[in-house]
């Protein structure tokens, strides 16, 4: 059993841990009273047995013998003959196949997150073809929707948001870049040894390439507090959240306890956190980096340059009017001044650093010295001068020229970079001995590595890095990413805790297969739509959810995969589809966020409507993601918090989401949309037929006898009700000129909004 400490330390309650370190040290620091402090302690590190080096995860996959079964007449490819074996040594049998109409739409919404539209149902149970099914697959994977909807995946995984989070949380306004190139990158089945190696270090890889700056993205997602005054604490908090992501994202490790300890289970030491941490110790954040017209970026440059120069002049002549007055303004104060503030403040003001004149300006902040402390201190002479420059300066920056399109990632600061200190017991201000970057030692001899030269401005720490992790013989990069499709595509992964392979996650239920689908990967040359392939053509997955009696007495949680898994829609799915049932998705990719209204009563910071209200039904994909507001309709479906990375959706089955599909304006305008799509497709068509069409749109099948008689008892009742009263459960109320045709309307409105709140409607068999 874990100790109580512990299982705080673990990574999901991190943001948690994060949130209080951060108030803790800043309250410790605050920040002229407590200085950091540098111990000279060498810390010693462990040495680990060959018991723990041998934990399978840290072993590299050997291609395993595909196992010879009974049943082979069930066997589609290599997948089902690993499942069968286990499967036919417990003795008992796999569920029946699904049926195609349940297929369509289990395999639509796995690669597209949207459901299969009427037409499409009849096409694939019309077509004969042998292979139609594997026809269907490869057009699926081939429609944007694959991109939108795995990009969706992925995103979970990176923890993105377009704002800071925090108290403030600032709007990050080319965020969205990132977002597009994830999904662009999916869609064109960009290998997944490169897809990675572009986020971590395409800024060192392709060093002139704007669409491999974008890709740093992943590691510019981190939460931000601007508001922290600790010097270098927010370098620290960044610097964890990236450690502590890529390593559960990539790797499938939760390194987050080593930060204070050498970890309690797995063999990670203290320094391995470190020095991994090290290997982006020169990353930080460039919001400002031109893309676009290559021609358009020169000009904007230069003329960016040069008004930035003027401006720098203009600041600096202020600065240099104010220095004098900043010991004047201090001196009654120096008590509680740092000596680094003591050394800066007194030291000639025409022979401070830049350095020691940002401490000085920390200070003040800290010691809340206002700038009309300084300004009521100065000269009248040099008070009207501060005044005039001021002014001037402030009409100077009213001219600042129109900015180019720029996109945000992360970069080093140079080639050498900032060092990265082992903290003793993770305490910001007990800084130990200096860390040098390399990989965890339990996967690798290289506790220290000597990056190649990049020919510019970077360490070359991440490219090591990234060749590392994509080795074909590194044991958990393959792994970690097949497990991830693996659970999207049957509900749960082989390895059951998909980001801790460690000793304290779940052994796998199949390793042979693991190992098989991690080197079948490397083996087609990284293609993440290889594995789609592969899994979702297998017998295995076509399997009715639909499990046999003697499968749930022997296997009750299903570990052996004898049958599909019913599953509800994640969020961005159940908004979606009723969009798509409605008629009224808006297919439009890519490009700047959209923000549809917000429920009446619900304010939030910088959440202004788009104007155009074609831009509110877009993909849930392209909602504005702002850390401190989640988009209600969403968030009442399990919306994950991106504060961290989300390796597995909660799914819950609450009021709210049956209030939201009946109460909300999204759902009855969208059901009212859908009645008008239905009546203008079927024109002097019986109520029969508009009923089935409904059923079709919804669920991808017709209405069973019974549900067709109910129907058609509710349709009586809301033309009764409409044509009677003037109005209808979704909304319509009495207008001015109501007539048949509304009450008509109305009715249909109604029942389409109760098919909308089917259960089969949010699930997949």
């Amino acid at each position: 059993m874990k100790s109580a400490f512990d299982r705080t330390c673990a990574w999901p309650f991190r943001p948690v841990l994060v949130l209080i370190g951060a108030f803790c040290l800043t309250a410790i620091a605050d920040d002229e009273f407590h200085q950091t402090k540098r111990v000279d302690i060498v810390i010693k590190e462990p040495v680990w047995s060959a018991e723990q080096k041998s934990h399978w995860a840290f072993v590299p996959p050997v291609r395993p013998q595909v196992p010879q079964v009974k049943n082979s007449g069930r066997v589609r490819n290599e997948i089902d003959a690993f499942i069968l074996d286990a499967i036919e040594k417990m003795e008992f049998e796999t569920s029946p196949e699904a049926d195609a109409r349940t297929l369509i739409r289990r395999v639509t919404f796995d690669l597209t997150g949207l459901p299969p539209t009427p037409a499409e149902v009849e096409a694939f149970l019309a077509d004969k073809r042998p292979d139609a099914y594997e026809r269907l697959v490869e057009d699926l994977m081939n429609r944007p929707a694959y991109g939108e909807r795995w990009g969706r995946w992925w995103l979970d995984l990176a923890r993105f948001a377009e704002s800071d989070g925090f108290k403030a949380d600032d709007i990050r306004p080319n965020a969205w870049r990132y977002r597009d190139w994830v999904i662009d990158a999916l869609q064109a089945d960009m290998p997944y040894d490169r897809f990675v190696a572009m986020q971590l270090a395409g800024d060192e890889i392709e060093p002139n390439d704007p669409d491999a700056f974008v890709a740093t993205g992943l590691n510019r997602n981190y939460p931000y507090e601007y508001n922290n005054m600790v010097p270098g604490l927010n370098r620290q908090l960044i610097l964890d959240d990236i450690v502590d992501t890529n390593a559960a994202l990539l790797m499938g490790m939760t390194v987050a306890c080593a930060r204070c300890h050498d970890h309690k289970y797995d063999p990670i030491s203290q320094k391995d956190y470190y020095r991994f941490e090290a290997l982006f110790g020169g990353l930080v954040p460039k919001d400002d980096y031109p893309v676009g017209d290559p021609a358009a970026i020169a000009v904007n440059s230069a003329v960016a340059g040069e008004f930035a120069a003027r401006i720098a002049v203009a600041e600096k002549a202020l600065t240099d009017l104010e220095q004098p007055y900043w010991t004047a303004v201090l001196e009654p104060l120096r008590g509680k001044m740092s000596p680094t503030t003591k050394e800066a403040l007194d030291t000639p003001s025409n022979k401070r650093t830049d350095a020691q004149v940002t401490t000085i300006r920390n200070a003040m902040k800290t010691l809340k010295v206002t700038p009309e402390q300084v300004l009521a201190a100065m000269s009248p002479a040099d008070r009207n001068r501060w005044t005039a420059m001021k002014t001037g300066l402030g009409d100077a920056q009213k001219t600042r020229p129109p900015a180019g399109p720029v996109a945000i990632g992360m970069t080093d600061t140079g080639r050498d970079a900032q060092p990265v200190r082992l903290l003793i017991k993770g305490n910001f201000h007990l800084q130990a001995e200096e860390v040098p970057p390399g990989f965890l030692s339990v996967l690798s001899d290289k506790r220290v590595i000597e990056p190649k030269p990049t020919g510019h401005a970077t360490t070359g720490t991440r490219t090591e890095l990234v060749r590392w992790l994509t080795s074909p013989d590194h044991p958990l990069t393959a792994r970690v990413v097949v497990n991830r499709l693996w659970q999207q595509h049957f509900g749960r992964g082989i390895v059951a805790t998909p980001s801790d392979f460690g000793t304290q996650g779940m052994e796998p239920t199949h390793p042979e297969l693991l190992d098989y689908l991690a080197l079948r990967l490397i083996r087609e040359g990284w293609s993440l739509k290889a594995m789609h392939r592969l899994m979702v053509t297998s017998g295995t997955y076509r399997l009715s959810s639909k499990p046999k009696a003697r499968a749930v007495e022997e296997d009750p949680d299903n570990l052996l995969f004898s049958h599909q898994t019913r599953r509800r829609l994640d969020a961005e799915m159940v908004r979606d589809s009723v969009l798509a049932v409605s008629g009224r998705l808006n297919p439009a990719q890519g490009g700047p966020s959209v923000r549809p209204p917000l429920p009446a009563g619900i304010e939030a910071k910088d959440w202004v409507a788009d104007k155009d209200e074609t831009a509110h039904r877009r993909r849930s994909v392209y909602i504005f993601a702002q850390r401190n507001v989640k988009f209600p309709f969403l968030e009442s479906f399990d919306l994950p918090d991106s504060n961290l990375s989300c390796p597995e959706r909660l799914i819950s089955v609450n009021a709210p989401q049956a209030l939201m599909m009946l109460n909300s304006d999204f759902a009855i305008d969208e059901a009212r949309a859908m009645a008008r799509t239905v009546i203008a497709d079927s024109p002097g068509a019986s109520d029969q037929d508009r009923i089935e069409r409904i059923w079709m749109r919804a669920v991808s099948r017709k209405p069973e006898p019974q549900e067709m008689q109910v129907a058609a008892g509710l349709l009586a009742n809301y033309r009764a009700a409409a044509t009677k009263h003037g109005e209808s459960s979704s909304g319509e109320v009495d207008p001015k000129g109501w007539n048949a045709s509304d009450a008509e309307l109305a009715a249909w409105a109604d029942l389409c909004h109760v098919v909308l709140n089917l259960n089969e409607f949010v699930f997949v068999d």
